[in-house]
């Protein structure tokens, strides 16, 4: 294996790895803009050349490899390669570069939304000069409408093309194309061709500069008064990692934006959606606002649903289950509840000994990106819950028979409903769920009940992969965590539970359920978020 010496560190590089990924891997950090891990390589940025020693010229550090030399031609006997990457060549080079990007650039960051995370704004400051020799009137292209979702702020476009080469090796869209050339080169969508696909929102995360910017997010927020919380898209079984960004606490008189998301971003996983989002994720939370909340309790009083406070419709709740025999009374999981929230529910079913089930989720269409360029094929799935394996391995249950489980129960009790339809109804239907739909419509008692981005928990993917998701932001309304609910019910039906937060819940969970046995708390809780959902019953 070929040795190199990147700046004063020794490093074996492997037969087609790139001076980029070696440097990387010993904490060396070259400045890029063209290249990213997902895409073809191009190298047509130039911010990322190196100085190696005998080559007639800089090179780029993210398409060079570096061949094994014969012994007699080994550099300080021992080496294949000498490189440097930060030498006054090196630095002189960059500041050629920065300042040819900047020529037309209109710097307008102060209004620009990727102000704060802008590679432009940050090498210009690390390594670009200092002034601007630029008199000239400067190019002002105009700004583009590319589709639904997407401006181009073609001022501020570098020409880096991730946008171009994501739709032809990923998506497979080929809606993006560089027009003209030189000093005209843009970015445009072919001709009847607006950017319109699923996987269109990540050329917003690709894009470097401010050039590509999301309708759904412009002007909402400045990136450097965003928190970021990992989480994972309950879209669809496929479990994708994502970023929630949402705003800081802070004395800026900004309490009143505190407590929503304002962003769904990827975050890498190579084993579930590598670099990815589809925008049915992405765009997940802007779906919920088209629905109506369900804020705090209700008990059906007459023909209509009444707002009531917790403590009432608990009491209401447990009257029911009370004055039936156990026997006669349901629990129904949710596939978009978390793996704590369903394992409570059917640890209490178990105890009381009432039957259990878990309601469907709901089926749409299967989309899969593939393209001859992507080894990384990316399909949304039909199966549009993020739980319904684990709610089946923590229910200990193999499918759903909601029906013949219901058909003879006076009491069911149902971890949300998305629309599940009834065949009959029950005599009393506690329905604990988020938004209002045709079953909470029926149900006698409404438990308001915390969104994912509310709470914190696992979700099981449809390959089987446990993987958490944190609280990024209070609970609206009077809304609970379902645990926390189900715990108030049970302590109501004679249970002494005490969970201090959902982590607890987990470690139960891993002790009791076979198949999460091998799990390991530590990897998989070392962050949960407890503020507000610590409880004692």
């Amino acid at each position: 294996m070929p040795l190199v010496k990147i700046d004063s560190q020794e490093v074996e590089i492997g037969k087609n790895e790139t001076v980029f990924n070696a440097a990387k891997r010993v904490g060396i950090d070259i400045p890029f803009y063209c290249y990213h891990p997902g895409l073809k390589i191009v190298a047509s940025c130039r911010m990322c050349l190196v100085d190696m020693v005998g080559a007639p010229k800089l090179v780029p550090a993210c398409s060079t490899t570096v061949p094994e030399l014969p012994e007699a031609k080994k550099i300080e006997g021992k080496f294949d390669a000498v490189i440097f990457t930060d030498n006054e060549k090196v630095k002189t080079a960059r500041r050629a570069v920065l300042e040819f990007l900047l020529l037309n650039h209109p710097i307008d960051c102060p209004i620009c939304d990727k102000a704060g995370e802008c590679k432009l704004q940050d090498y210009s400051f690390e390594h670009g000069n200092d002034a601007s020799r630029f008199v000239e009137i400067k190019r002002v292209p105009q700004k583009k409408d590319l589709g639904p979702s997407i401006f181009l702020y073609t001022s501020r476009c570098i020409m880096c093309s991730r946008c171009v080469r994501f739709t032809e090796e990923i998506s497979g869209t080929e809606e993006l194309k560089v027009t003209y050339r030189g000093w005209h080169a843009e970015i445009d969508v072919a001709p009847e061709k607006p950017l319109n696909n699923k996987m269109m929102g990540n050329v917003v995360d690709l894009c470097p500069v401010g050039c590509l910017i999301d309708k759904h997010e412009r002007f909402e927020g400045r990136v450097w008064n965003f928190v970021h919380t990992d989480s994972i898209c309950p879209g669809c079984s496929k479990g994708c990692n994502t970023t929630l960004d949402t705003m800081k606490h802070q004395k800026l008189n900004l309490e009143e934006l505190v407590d929503q998301v304002y962003r769904i971003r990827p975050r890498e996983n190579m084993t579930v959606n590598q670099w990815w989002i589809c925008d049915d994720g992405r765009y997940h939370l802007e779906t919920d606002k088209k629905k109506t909340r369900i804020m705090v309790p209700h008990v059906k009083q007459g023909s209509k649903l009444a707002e009531v406070s917790w403590a009432e419709a608990l009491s209401v709740s447990l009257q029911k289950i009370k004055a039936v025999s156990t026997k006669e009374v349901a629990l129904i999981g949710s596939p978009y509840a978390s793996n704590e929230e369903n394992y409570l529910l059917g640890k209490l079913a178990r105890l009381l000994g009432t039957g259990l089930d878990v309601s469907k989720p709901i089926y749409g269409d299967t989309q899969t990106f593939k393209t001859d360029k992507n080894p990384y094929p990316f399909t949304i799935e039909s199966e549009k819950a993020p739980n319904y394996r684990g709610a089946k391995t923590t229910l200990s249950l193999t499918d759903s028979q909601l029906d013949k489980t219901i058909a003879d129960k006076k009491v069911v009790i149902m971890l949300g409903s998305h629309n599940v339809e009834l065949k009959s109804k029950p005599e009393t239907l506690i329905v604990i769920g988020s938004f209002e739909d045709a079953v909470t419509a029926q149900a006698d008692v409404l438990l308001p009940a915390a969104l994912f981005t509310e709470t914190s928990g696992t979700y099981t993917n449809k390959d089987g992969a446990v993987q958490k998701f944190n609280r990024a932001i209070n609970a609206l309304g009077e809304s609970k965590a379902i645990w926390q609910i189900l715990v108030e019910l049970a302590s109501g039906l004679g249970q002494s539970w005490y969970y201090e937060n959902v982590g607890d819940v987990a470690k139960e969970m891993i002790e009791n359920v076979n198949a999460y046995k091998t799990l390991e708390l530590d990897k998989l809780y070392p962050q949960f978020s407890t503020l507000n959902e610590q409880m004692v019953v």
